[in-house]
């Protein structure tokens, strides 16, 4: 696929994805702008509810207390408070003057005046039931525990929901069984009436339903009086023991956590959402009843909104689509003229071509592009001028650092502070012996090809080798700050692989293998020596000379490595080692502290070692006798056994006064 096309492909795709992310975040921005809206339409169409079931509750106030205040109700009910046997309550059979006389009071009150065929009952001062229209003939021979008639008696009017389970479980009849509405509320209103002293000498109980006072067709004509702010809203009812009466099927709990001023719940019933706002539905007394809730349906009310944005939004998007088009072509076309010219000269570059050279026009991405594409031709010209170095050089840190910083090709040298190890195979003489060149190479390059790979794994730069013996340092070309201690943990595994190495070339009857270590710490010097036209990347100096000769006297220790003092201090306890001795090397003047390496940090030190220290302290404070019994206590320690022989030779021809415990290396 060209680029061209590749392009006109990317801005459509942008295109695309920018209108369809127009398109969610519209949609979402215009659903919580709705939601916000709609929520404060809720919150004032609650409180118009409120105001509703207010002013409801009050007309049923207003006409119970205007019945109470007739002259002849007002004596009926002095008539039944009086004592209840005397007034006829205290049987149920009896058909005395009072209570013909009540119930002819009763009924004469018991007109359109209490709302026509709302259901009513009046209770005696004492809780009694004098009259029920839903059964005028029953009597109360006991007072009733109804907490509406004993909050109505002790604080005056109040008011509560009764859903249909409670009117069932009522003690007397208020609603005839056959006319309880499932699914709908009773809204009761308890009104005391009044003596002449003002004191409470009954109730009345007057009931309507909720689905009648509050929940009328919105369309239908209504009295006068507080109206619903939005008629689009429904509306429900919730009494205190969880009976509801609604417009809707509820399916689903509408209530949740309090909400805050202005806020709205999601709803969902069925397949519709819906936006809830709930609040308390209070009593003409100011007690809670129950609670209210009042739902929109949002889909109804959004999906319009949607619909018209969506038509406008479809010759939009068509108009920016063509735009993005033919943007894309005239761009792509700017852009794919210099990158062929970029195709161009790869290719020559490809056939080996490195004088091509791409003219640079901007300073865009596609000029910095090709500006990095001279740079990198110009590096190759210089890589293959480094090429002819390579060859000479078998560390692959060197090489790296020369391709990174080629004018370090020069000839010329560093000094700085190095650590070199010098490994050499014991045997390897007797073993060239029984074998032919080729089994002789074969033999090396295994042992080699392992040793190698330790000292890649701790950035050694190998030196050189020289025969079977090996020559590498640290901290150059690269600084290593832990340099002593990577040279120790390398010893450690170099003679880990001749352990390795050794049982196999013992199967094919071999001498048995093993090598020896000297390890230094010192300044020298590191670089390129040699001519122009040929050169080794080596270090040279005292310190290297040093390491060479450790390496050599391991033998007379009889130990496998011999560590320098200054790259054990280095190495800052990374691994643990034993002192050996005070040794002068030929050459020098200054005796050198050397120890042998036992293992990493942390390694529990054998007994021999603890002896060997024991014995070395003796030795050096010229108690021959007692350091020769210690040093042979470990005849398993060779260091131990060279020390004892030692001790022998200095009881026979004891040392001078002068006698310092350095020991002098003659050879080497």
């Amino acid at each position: 696929m060209t680029l061209t096309r590749k392009l006109v492909l990317a801005f459509m795709a942008l295109a695309g994805a920018a209108l369809v992310a127009a398109l969610v975040l519209t949609t979402l921005a215009v659903e919580a702008a709705a939601k916000q809206k709609i929520a404060s339409d809720l919150e004032r169409t609650l409180v118009a509810f409120q105001q509703l079931a207010r002013a409801s509750q009050e007309r049923i106030r207003d006409v119970a207390e205007a019945r109470t205040m007739d002259h002849s109700f007002r004596g009926m009910s002095l008539s039944v408070n009086s004592l209840d046997a005397a007034a006829g309550l205290g049987d149920e059979t009896a058909e005395t003057d009072g209570i013909r006389y009540a119930r002819e009071v009763i009924s004469s009150a018991d007109t359109d005046a209490f709302g026509g065929e709302p259901p009513w009952a009046f209770f005696n001062a004492s809780g009694r039931l004098v009259y029920t229209r839903a059964e005028p003939e029953q009597l109360g021979d006991q007072p009733l525990a109804l907490p509406l008639l004993d909050t109505a008696l002790r604080r005056g009017p109040t008011s509560a929901l009764w859903s249909p389970a409670q009117l069932r479980a009522l003690p007397f009849t208020f609603i005839p069984l056959e006319q309880v509405r499932e699914g709908d509320l009773l809204l009761v209103h308890a009104q005391p009436a009044y003596g002449a002293s003002r004191e409470p000498v009954g109730v009345v109980l007057s009931g309507q339903w909720v689905k009648d006072v509050l929940m009328e067709d919105p369309m239908a004509p209504r009295a006068p009086g507080p109206q619903m702010a939005d008629t689009r809203a429904s509306f429900a009812v919730r009494a205190e023991d969880g009976a509801t009466a609604s417009q809707l099927p509820l399916e689903t709990r509408l209530d949740g956590p309090e909400l805050e001023a202005g806020q709205a719940r999601d709803v969902y019933l069925g397949d519709t959402h819906y936006l809830v706002r709930e609040g308390t539905l209070l009593g003409v007394d100011g007690a809670r009843m129950g609670q209210v809730f009042v739902l929109r349906d949002f889909d109804a009310e959004i999906k319009p909104i949607l619909r018209r944005f969506r038509l406008w939004l479809v010759p939009t998007a068509v108009g920016i689509a063509l735009f993005a088009l033919a943007a894309a072509f005239f761009l792509a076309r700017g852009l794919a003229s210099p990158l062929v010219r970029l195709e161009e000269a790869a290719g020559r570059v490809r056939l080996g071509d490195l004088t091509v050279e791409v003219p640079v026009r901007g300073t865009d991405e596609v000029g910095r592009v090709a500006q990095a594409f001279n740079e990198m031709v110009s590096g190759l010209r210089q890589r293959d001028q480094i090429k002819g170095l390579f060859k000479r050089y078998l560390a692959p840190q060197v090489v790296d650092e020369l391709l990174k910083n080629p004018e370090k090709a020069a000839p010329g040298g560093e000094r700085k502070l190095l650590t070199v190890l010098f490994s050499d195979l014991v045997g390897f003489t007797s073993m060239s012996e029984q074998l032919s060149p080729e089994e002789l190479v074969a033999l090396l390059n295994t042992y080699f090809e392992q040793a190698t790979g330790v000292l890649t794994q701790h950035g050694a730069t190998l030196d050189k080798f020289i025969g079977d013996a090996i020559m590498c340092f640290w901290n150059a070309p690269l600084p290593l700050e832990d340099h002593a201690a990577r040279a120790c943990l390398t010893a450690l595994d170099l003679l880990a692989v001749v352990d390795r190495l050794s049982p196999v070339f013992e199967a094919r009857g071999l001498p048995r293998l093993d090598c020896r270590i000297g390890i230094n710490t010192g300044h020298a010097v590191a670089g390129n020596l040699g001519s122009s036209a040929a050169q080794d990347y080596t270090v040279i100096g005292d310190t290297v000379n040093l390491a060479s000769r450790l390496e050599g006297a391991a033998k007379v220790y009889g130990t496998r490595t011999l560590v320098a003092e200054d790259t054990l201090l280095a190495a800052r306890g990374v691994v643990l080692a034993r002192e050996l001795d005070l040794l002068r090397v030929k050459g020098k003047q200054q005796p050198v502290r050397v120890f042998e390496l036992v293992g990493v940090a942390g390694t529990s030190p054998a007994p021999h070692l603890v002896r060997f220290a024991e014995g070395l302290a003796l030795y050096r404070a010229r108690r021959f006798t007692e350091a020769r019994a210690v040093f042979l206590a470990s005849p398993e320690d060779p260091p131990s056994q060279r020390f004892a022989a030692r001790c022998d030779t200095l009881l026979v021809t004891p040392p001078p006064e002068d006698w310092d415990g350095v020991f002098t290396l003659d050879s080497k």
